[in-house]
């Protein structure tokens, strides 16, 4: 089976998202985050031939928090195999890590810590983050910038709760010494980035590793089917599950209330706005790539081939 969506009706499916939940005011905004735009609402899509779909706030900045995995997937599955990557992440199919620590109670994803800890180079926190950032500015095209004062919040908020040494109690597993980890996945958290930035990382990953903006061939495009999977599995924060089944798209959300998602081979999407729910989730942003999805009956699991004709 296949399919051919039309831009007028890409364009139809996102103008109605946001005009069926831009006056959607519950939720609240996390403390951490200073200087939010009020009522902030945007939208992006990104089809992997670089057509650029907007509507209301797609140009506001945010803090990308747990998106930031994204595109650490991409760097480690740059330097080392998909099945090197499942051992190194303390689970492995066949049993052969040895069961996992226990993890650590503390204020940030002590799975991220280790996913940025992993990557190369080791003992160089000027090397590493290199690799970090650069890995981010290829996959969105353009230069995402730091909110320092969100990065001094959380670096406090780390500090106080004794991170390091809890990670070290719990006797969970790092690859380079804990403070490099800890500080660097701070900072990539508090990297901001607006949502057709990351709509553009994300159609980077739904057109095999190409850039469809600037034309780059940023990684090797085997690597997309698992970065898409890791992002299918573990989804926005705490909703990964009820996620996939109302939207069939694999996605990733942060704090600062930005979902960036994959639909392979044919498009990225972001959304923003700052209010979450108790989950932590933006619900805006939520409810409008929900109804995009399901207005254009897309699904990651759909039989149908899908394509786009940007002509109509």
């Amino acid at each position: 089976m296949e399919r051919t969506i039309s831009l007028t009706e890409l364009r139809g499916a996102v103008d109605e998202a946001y005009e069926l939940f831009k006056d959607e005011h519950s939720g609240s905004v996390d403390p951490r985050i200073k200087n939010t735009k009020e009522n902030a609402f945007g939208i992006s899509l990104v089809l992997t031939d670089g057509t650029v779909i907007n509507k209301g706030d797609a140009d506001v900045p945010s803090p990308i928090g747990a998106i930031s995995k994204i595109p650490a997937s991409v760097a480690l599955l740059s330097q080392m195999s998909p099945a090197d990557l499942i051992k190194k992440s303390g689970t492995c199919c066949c049993r052969c890590s040895g069961g996992k620590a226990r993890k650590p109670d503390i204020p940030l994803s002590s799975h991220g810590i280790r996913a940025v800890s992993a990557i190369e180079p080791t003992g160089d926190a000027d090397g590493k983050w290199e690799v970090i950032i650069n890995n981010m500015i290829n996959l969105i095209g353009s230069a995402p910038e730091l909110d320092d004062d969100l990065y001094k919040a959380l670096t406090e908020e780390a500090a106080k709760a004794n991170v390091e040494n809890v990670i070290a109690e719990a006797g969970y597993t790092l690859y380079d010494d804990a403070p490099i980890a800890i500080d660097l996945y701070i900072r990539q958290m508090a990297m901001t980035a607006t949502s057709e930035q990351l709509a553009t990382m994300c159609a980077t990953i739904a057109a095999d590793g190409r850039n469809p903006k600037t034309g780059e061939h940023v990684f090797d495009g085997c690597i997309s089917p698992t970065v898409t999977a890791l992002m299918a599995v573990h989804g926005p924060h705490k909703e990964a599950k009820p996620w996939m089944v109302a939207t069939g798209l694999p996605a990733k959300s942060g704090f600062g209330g930005a979902i960036a998602g994959v639909l392979p081979g044919v498009f990225g999407i972001a959304a923003y706005s700052p209010e979450l729910n108790e989950a932590g989730v933006s619900i805006k942003a939520a409810q409008a790539i929900r109804h995009i999805m399901q207005k254009l009956q897309l699904s990651v699991f759909a039989s149908a081939k899908v394509s786009t004709d940007t002509t109509k």
